[in-house]
């Protein structure tokens, strides 16, 4: 008897929380300084946005209305106005109150994930803007020469950095807040994450798999396990500098770091310098590498590796197929790969790719 109670209890409460994310929701909006124009509803997917539904902005006020059965993140894009505003269909009357040239920094209220996930953004970009002052006050306490000042300098600005980080950690960590942590996982910090990481966020959604945020983090689960560390990385075979096609898979038998760049990115190229002083110390002992460029312009392309004078293989992934399945969304980005073909490290650089390659090559 009392086994069956307690499935009753359990029943019902599933039914009520699932009742809590299901049902009607209407959205009230008003635009400043637009009178009319339109308004698109559109939700992420892996290829981009697809779109959900339109409504004519009439005297700078618009309105959506429809049912969900789970809650789901969506931006909205104003005619001719740059970037989104986010928000969360949900049951229940959602305001919007938006300005011409700030969409991004709408305000939506009125439901209690929106009104969570505007006091998300609200505090971090508060403490985001005490850490940048910090961070400028510790460059100039330098140029006072005063040890106390720098020392005090220091101080502050580590302790607003580490304030940042404990709000964010216990804001995303807060089991209430699931719907909104999906949503900045998936739009801000899903890109830099390894396997493993992802795996463990995917995990703690359990029961959230209708929700598209937690769907776009699971994909991209399931294409970081393939490049993971511990796997086979997959061949590439694209065209070298000559326009020859080299594959990835003659270089066995080497350490080799594959390098993920372009032209363009400043980052990529300091690296570039660095990783070059420890190819001319390891090449010997078996270290390559092979940069593999995302460039779409092939003469800018060689026109960087000429002036950075790199004397390693690089090749053009100039429709960025190559970088996909990789689950490279920005450069820089490297794999280091052992002489069987075996992936050991990713993102190693600076310090902690001097540090590994010497481990490496001192056995």
């Amino acid at each position: 008897m009392r086994r069956i109670l307690v499935c009753v209890v359990f029943v019902l409460v599933c039914c009520v929380v699932h009742a809590q994310h299901t049902g009607q929701y209407k959205i009230g909006g008003k635009i400043e300084g637009m009178d009319s124009g339109r308004v698109v509803m559109k939700q992420k997917t892996m290829e981009g946005y697809k779109e959900l539904g339109s409504s004519g902005i009439q005297k700078g006020r618009f309105e959506f209305k429809g049912e969900i059965s789970e809650i789901q993140s969506v931006q909205l894009f104003f005619d001719d106005q740059r970037g989104s505003l986010t928000l969360f269909l949900e049951p229940g009357k959602i305001q919007i109150a938006v300005k011409k040239d700030s969409v991004y920094y709408g305000k939506v209220t009125g439901t209690p994930t929106n009104e969570l996930w505007g006091y998300f953004n609200e505090e971090e970009r508060r403490l985001e803007k005490v850490e940048m002052e910090c961070a400028q006050a510790y460059q100039n306490s330098f140029q006072t020469k005063d040890r106390e000042k720098v020392r005090a300098a220091t101080k502050a600005f580590t302790d607003a950095t580490k304030a940042r980080k404990i709000f964010r950690a216990d804001f995303l960590g807060n089991s209430d807040h699931k719907y909104a942590a999906a949503c900045f996982y998936r739009a801000s910090l899903m890109q830099k994450m390894q396997y493993a990481e992802l795996d463990s966020l995917v995990r703690s959604y359990t029961g959230m798999e209708n929700n598209n945020d937690v769907r776009l983090i699971t994909q991209r689960r399931d294409l970081m396990r393939k490049v993971a560390v511990g796997v086979n990385v997959p061949e590439i075979n694209l065209p070298d500098v000559e326009g020859k096609f080299f594959a990835l898979s003659s270089l066995k038998g080497k350490w080799v770091l594959l390098d993920f760049w372009a032209s363009w990115c400043a980052p990529c190229r300091r690296e570039g310098k660095h990783v070059l002083e420890l190819y001319k110390k390891y090449q010997q002992n078996g270290f390559e590498v092979l940069g593999v460029s995302i460039d779409q312009n092939p003469d800018a392309w060689k026109q960087a590796i000429k002036e950075d004078q790199t004397p390693w293989k690089h090749v053009l992934d100039q429709r960025s197929e190559v970088a996909k399945t990789f689950g490279v969304s920005s450069v820089p980005r490297v794999f280091l790969i052992d002489p069987k073909g075996v992936i050991v490290a990713v993102n190693l650089y600076g310090e902690e790719l001097d540090k590994r390659l010497k481990e490496i090559f001192s056995k």
